[in-house]
């Protein structure tokens, strides 16, 4: 079965984002001497943005993992070119304004080669990278704006788990959080699965017994969650302690053997879709991961965790354009040469997506994995599931 990137509101993003930009008399990939923003003779410079901290930050806490695989593996290699990749990062902590400015001095004052960008507020610097012609790969949680794309598929296997009544249990005060809660509604209404409303969970301020009532109260047999998988489980954990039963329960990330192995049963039968091949199925893509995250990002004890992977592939993205732009790469170079990419798998982490034309690969198929009933690992529960764009 293939296993394909995602553009939706309900999972994470894989985005390539070759911003073309104009190029200077120095910034030639003829030059003898390499002059390129970030680039010496020794090394390469990449900026990562991410929320280490606030509202979505429980989502993302296992990015810079997932970085430090990829690069200590392709370091480990004789790194490209003979140059060693190295990065700096900054925590744009989820919001539009940090994020901008976290582009604006990783580029302007870091002087970096590219970015990879991971976060709900990726898109708020999409405008100023693309006019500064900064190369970015990365993954964006959910969709922004008005021009959102959002796929049905979501709403389906909602739909085919026997939901027909949803409440969307999300983050407070994060609008990029809200915009993908918004967009999980139009996947599930597309599907003919009514959505009663949205209610807010914070731990530490919110009592989850009165938060389970409150779901309990509206006659929702679908949670949806749209925040930190361990305050989903919390909160379900506390609908299920009062005896209302769930015919199902979608979260936006959570495939995650760490937090399986923290929260067991708890868990059960909460599903998760994924863009990746999920690791119950194997394949040389997968090992290459676990094995890279073991040498090269032990501070994680588990590897396999969605936002994990989702980092490794946004960093092997970049690695493989900087390949292509030859031992003197250049931001345009860099540009041009991951636009002739027609197969790019991850080294079969992802089905084959081509980087010809768009600067997000858009598709409307997922995997679905799910906690089984004991809590002590997931189950591949719909291996491809395709929908529709909704416009």
């Amino acid at each position: 079965m293939p296993f394909t990137p995602l553009a939706t509101t309900a999972a994470i993003v894989l985005l390539a984002s070759v911003l073309l930009g104009g190029c200077s008399s120095t910034d030639s990939a003829s030059a003898v001497v390499c002059v390129s923003p970030g680039v010496s003779d020794r090394q390469v410079d990449l900026g990562v943005i991410y929320p280490q901290t606030g509202p979505a930050s429980g989502i993302f806490g296992a990015v810079r993992a997932g970085v430090d695989a990829r690069l200590g593996a392709a370091n480990a290699a004789g790194g490209i070119h003979g140059r060693k990749v190295v990065y700096q990062w900054r925590d744009d902590q989820g919001t539009p304004q940090t994020n901008v400015a976290a582009a604006h001095d990783l580029v302007e004052q870091q002087h970096v080669f590219g970015v990879i960008g991971l976060s709900v507020a990726g898109p708020a610097s999409t405008a100023y990278l693309s006019q500064a012609g900064v190369p970015v790969t990365g993954t964006a949680y959910g969709q922004y704006g008005a021009n959102a794309v959002a796929v049905d598929t979501p709403g389906r296997f909602v739909y085919e788990q026997g939901g027909r009544r949803a409440v969307i249990l999300q983050t407070a005060l994060s609008r990029a959080v809200s915009n993908s809660a918004a967009s999980y509604g139009r996947s599930l209404a597309a599907a003919g699965v009514q959505v009663l409303g949205a209610i807010t969970y914070t731990d530490g301020v919110d009592d989850p017994a009165v938060v389970g009532r409150r779901i309990a109260q509206t006659g929702a047999d679908t949670v949806i969650g749209v925040l930190a998988p361990r305050d989903l489980v919390t909160v379900v954990d506390a609908v299920r302690g009062g005896g209302y039963p769930l015919k199902a329960v979608l979260s936006a990330s959570g495939y995650d053997h760490q937090l399986l192995r923290t929260v067991g049963p708890r868990m059960a039968g909460i599903s998760i879709p994924v863009f990746y091949r999920p690791f119950e199925l194997g394949g040389r893509g997968v090992q290459a991961y676990v094995d890279a995250m073991r040498r090269y990002a032990p501070q994680v004890a588990e590897p396999e965790q969605d936002m994990a992977v989702a980092a490794y592939i946004s960093t092997d993205m970049f690695l493989r354009g900087l390949a292509l732009a030859g031992p003197c790469p250049t931001r345009s170079g860099f540009q041009i040469a991951l636009r002739t990419l027609n197969s790019y798998d991850a080294d079969g982490l992802i089905s084959p997506i081509s980087l010809r034309s768009a600067a997000g690969q858009t598709s409307a198929c997922y995997s679905f994995v799910q906690a089984n009933a004991a809590g002590n690992g997931f189950v591949v529960v719909e291996p491809n599931l395709c929908g529709r764009e909704l416009t």
